[in-house]
């Protein structure tokens, strides 16, 4: 291997690290910018009118949380593991 490729191969994981950053950044807005996101998320559903079900994970006292939004009945629920989400998916409708 010469010195070029090693270069070359540190300079793209620099780059992928940048990218990832980009990507998932390190903190979670909080106050005012969370407020705007979850703003901007209704309105874009309100505008869309989607019907899709919405999952999403975020930390609550440190601990990892579920959330599942089923918008064809308007209500959201939480889990504390994967495995209860896709439980609750498998079984949503048989209620």
């Amino acid at each position: 291997m010469n010195s070029t490729t090693r270069t070359s191969n540190s300079d793209l994981s620099r780059q992928r690290q940048r990218l990832e950053a980009l990507v998932q950044p390190t903190q979670r807005p909080s106050g005012l910018g969370r407020v705007l996101n979850t703003l901007g998320d209704r309105l874009l559903n309100f505008f869309t009118g989607t019907e899709e079900l919405r999952i999403w994970q975020s930390t609550r006292n440190g601990h990892q949380v579920w959330f599942a939004h089923d918008p064809i009945t308007n209500r959201t629920r939480s889990f504390y593991s994967e495995q209860d989400v896709r439980h609750w998916l498998d079984n949503r409708y048989a209620e």
